[in-house]
């Protein structure tokens, strides 16, 4: 495919703010005044001597080229990309590291940009009357098949709660139902959530089920025509000009060709007042529809009405790269743990005035630094018996679709890659007690995390908005999904000197003045000495795993424990076939 510059920065912005962004959770302190820019960025390993051992010296440089104007805001597409990949390629070979992809140090990752035009129709009917709201106030509609038209008519509507099968926890509101051509309609977040009823998933925690990405995946899986989400502000997180402003614009895919999970032929949201005139139209009540939607047991409610959708979609395709280095190990050196940050961030504005540049030096070159810096420790150190993969995604904030691609064309297989630790933006405000483990209660990575936390006078706590689902929303998640167990922590807020409302100060006016906006440069007045005690933690939990036979699991009560086992044991099996057919030979 030609390469083209992929993310209009307005529709990357909105896109990355609510609906597929990594987490803004990090604190960040008051951005560098003019007098403190950051200088022209230099090559990689020019101008500055790189240590064996990690040094928050050397994270900065990293920070500061890969955040530096020069760079561009490191857009997927743009000469930005270009640099990036140049820059994190050489760093890698420094450090005499292997090519990562079969002799490739990158991997091409494929893409969809598909815009529905702003005359998309939805409408209703029920008896004689009907209902039409108006596309993007009201309702958002669109498609992930690649298709330039698409259209759905008098299509049977049925209320199907949350929209969740899930076998773990005895839940399943598709029982007894057949939805092949039907329009599904759903509620956000998960049965706790709304109940605030701990019993139910984990209460005011989302879990996978309550993300808006599972509940397509469910409905296209169940042969669902059209998948509607209700919206609230309290069950997604975010209010509705999130979703306007981000549906709105390009949704980011992989092609069909490269991605098998079903898709549905429509998808979209409606909002509350929308969806309380549906369910009155059609003798119902929305509140209590959804007080039912959280009782065990619950049973679908057909509307007695129809739906119908017309819509036009114009679809471009590009392309990006993700960057793989390996190093490999020795005595078990088919199974690897994968150290993992998104290299891409938002890019340019090309509106006049003001500062164009969207530099992500907290998000995420802070993170891409972090890798840089455990693979140079352990490459500079003995070889473990186990391999490291060292991998910097493209596409993070266009929907994880990077990392996505790596995980359904992984260069080592998933039953033979023990664990995934992801950096996402760091924390620069100094050293913290807490250690935040974003989906806290998922794995036994935590068990590993815990003693070497406390080793350093701290304890693993869980995100403070648990409610948002941050765990869902970088590129680890990809790796969970399919079973893989995935560590994402960083430093918190509660500071060693300054306390805990310090840091939350901070997080708050981090989040509001430079998250994915021009103000997330690189600082030389950041406290870095939270950065070196977490990035020496995540090292040691890799090295404790490449070092030793451990193959740590999920939780009893995760989702994706099934997953994994039935990954662990297909991959036995194939590797018995592949045994006994070579002793064949």
């Amino acid at each position: 495919m030609p390469r083209m510059r992929l993310l209009p920065l307005a529709a990357a912005l909105t896109l990355g703010l609510g609906l597929a962004a990594c987490s803004s959770e990090s604190p960040a302190p008051a951005p560098a005044t003019q007098a403190e820019a950051p200088a022209a960025a230099a090559p990689a390993g020019e101008g500055h001597a790189f240590s064996p051992d990690i040094s928050t010296a050397d994270w900065a440089e990293h920070v500061r080229v890969l955040a530096s104007d020069e760079f561009e805001g490191r857009a997927p597409g743009s000469a930005g990309e270009k640099k990036t990949v140049e820059y994190l390629i050489k760093a890698f070979q420094q450090m005499g590291l292997e090519p990562g992809n079969k002799g490739s140090w990158v991997q091409t990752v494929p893409m969809v940009a598909t815009t529905t035009d702003k005359g998309a129709k939805l409408s209703f009917k029920v008896g004689d009357s009907e209902l039409a709201p108006t596309y993007g106030s009201q309702m958002v509609i669109g498609t992930r098949t690649g298709a330039p038209e698409s259209t759905l008519d008098a299509s049977e509507v049925i209320f199907v709660g949350y929209g969740v099968n899930a076998p773990e926890q005895g839940w399943n509101d598709y029982a007894g139902l057949d939805v092949k051509g039907k329009t599904v309609v759903m509620l956000i977040n998960d049965p706790g959530f709304h109940a605030n009823d701990e019993s139910l998933f984990e209460g005011k925690r989302m879990t996978y089920y309550g993300r808006w990405t599972y509940k397509f995946e469910e409905a296209a899986r169940q042969g669902a025509a059209l998948a509607l989400i209700i919206h609230d502000d309290a069950g997604a997180a975010y209010p509705w000009a999130v979703v306007e402003n981000g549906w709105t614009g390009p949704q980011f895919d992989l092609p069909t060709s490269v991605d098998p999970e079903p898709r549905l032929p429509l998808q979209g949201w409606i909002d509350t007042p929308t969806a309380t005139q549906l369910m009155a139209a059609a003798g119902q009540d929305l509140d209590a529809l959804r007080a039912a939607a959280n009782q065990r047991g619950f049973t679908a409610v057909p509307l007695n009405a129809t739906a119908s959708a017309a819509i036009k979609s114009s679809v471009r395709e590009g392309q990006s790269d993700n960057v793989l280095a390996m190093l490999p190990g020795t005595s078990r050196a088919d199974e690897v743990v994968v150290y993992m940050g998104h290299w891409d961030h938002l890019g340019r504005s090309f509106q006049p005035g003001g500062d164009q540049i969207y530099n992500g030096a907290i998000d995420n070159a802070s993170g891409v630094a972090g890798i840089l810096e455990i693979a140079g420790k352990f490459a500079g150190g003995p070889r473990p018996a186990r391999s490291l993969l060292f991998t910097a995604v493209t596409l993070e904030e266009s929907g994880l679709l990077g990392s996505k691609y790596y995980v359904a064309n992984p260069v080592v297989p998933l039953h033979k890659t023990v664990a995934t630790i992801n950096l996402d933006a760091m924390s620069v405000i100094g050293r913290v007690r807490d250690f935040t483990v974003v989906g806290y209660g998922s794995s036994e990575l935590e068990d590993i995390l815990r003693p070497i936390a406390e080793g350093q006078g701290r304890m693993l706590q869980p995100e403070s908005a648990p409610q948002g689902g941050f765990y869902f929303r970088s590129d680890h998640f990809n790796f969970a999904k399919a079973g893989v167990p995935s560590l994402y922590a960083k430093g918190g807020v509660d500071h060693f000197e300054k306390g805990e409302e310090h840091g939350k100060q901070l997080a708050a006016d981090y989040t509001a003045n430079r998250y994915h906006k021009p103000g997330d440069e690189f600082d030389p007045n950041w406290d870095l000495a939270g950065v070196k005690e977490d990035l020496d933690a995540l090292y040691q939990v890799g090295e404790r795993i490449v070092t030793s036979e451990v193959w740590p699991n999920w939780y009893a009560s995760s989702a994706f424990k099934a997953t994994r086992e039935a990954s662990l044991e297909a991959g036995r099996q194939a590797d018995a076939t592949a045994a006994g057919t070579g002793s064949a030979q």
